[in-house]
């Protein structure tokens, strides 16, 4: 019997965060007043030349790019494991896209605020990568909940735009906000095992991306019309998007990925330090 052992491709999503520390640790750092970064997530399909974790490895990435931010400040910090038993509408007609029950999914979030509570920690901040509807109204009442019931201070990031089509205004105690950088307007969409997706999986996972497929992919060509269709899920979703991917993957570079990691990680750092010193203002709303 061999005396480790490693991934098949050598990733673990749980390298950083607390389950690979001891009990020990955490208690410390319950008593050093580390807050807690909670990135969210599902397991769904990401077309022909991903695996299904895109969306854990992507909030993964961010927690960990966040973190290190952090420490940078002087303000210390854990990554809780991540959530990834979420829901899925969008990609429903696909295997391999996990998705749970609305009441599952509550008490899961509930459940896991309750711990952290519990263990003395009192700010979360949770760092989400599916923008479901079904999800991010579930994972909205689930935070609300959570706080109401446990009295901790959970809140949940985004930027401007991803709050806007979240349905929120940054007036909410719950939610914290930051300027999304400015994007040149396109005619096609680019949204779901996109580019942005495949250019951060090409930097940090790229052995589990299928550059032969990759190149063979050409742009959706999905138009905001088309978008509308999509966002009902199930068969109709899968007639807009047969392959599972919407965008234009092939056009996807490390470089890329290196870059949007790094300068989201950064701008989320920068909030979350503004809000702890009290200088957090929410933006104006587009």
């Amino acid at each position: 019997m061999k005396n480790t052992e490693v991934t098949s491709r050598g990733y673990s999503v749980f390298d950083g965060t607390m389950a690979d520390m001891t009990y020990v640790e955490i208690e410390r750092a319950a008593e050093e007043k580390a807050i807690i970064l909670l990135p969210t997530g599902v397991i769904e399909e990401h077309g022909p030349h991903l695996p299904l974790g895109v969306d854990v490895y992507g909030s993964y990435l961010i927690a960990k790019r966040i973190r290190a931010e952090l420490s940078r400040k002087g303000i210390g910090s854990l990554i809780a494991p991540p959530f990834y038993w979420g829901m899925n509408n969008c990609t429903a007609s696909f295997a391999g896209s996990f998705t749970v029950r609305e009441e599952t999914m509550t008490n899961l979030i509930w459940d896991i605020m309750t711990s952290l509570k519990r263990w003395g920690f009192s700010n979360v901040f949770i760092l989400n990568h599916h923008y479901d509807r079904d999800h991010t109204r579930v994972l909205n009442a689930a935070i609300q909940k959570s706080r109401l019931d446990t009295g901790i201070r959970a809140y949940w990031l985004l930027d401007d735009v991803l709050a806007k089509n979240v349905g929120v205004t940054g007036r909410e105690p719950y939610v914290l906000i930051s300027e999304a950088p400015p994007v040149p307007p396109t005619p096609f969409l680019d949204i779901h095992a996109d580019s942005s997706e495949t250019s951060f999986m090409m930097c940090y996972f790229p052995d589990l991306v299928d550059r032969n497929v990759l190149n063979s992919l050409r742009s959706t060509r999905v138009t905001v019309e088309d978008f509308k269709v999509w966002r009902r899920g199930w068969e109709e979703a899968r007639k807009i998007t047969p392959q599972g991917f919407l965008g234009d993957p092939a056009s996807a570079s490390p470089e890329r990925g290196r870059d949007g990691i790094e300068a989201y990680g950064k701008r989320a750092a920068d909030l979350i330090e503004r809000f702890l010193q009290g200088r957090y203002e929410p933006p104006e709303m587009k």
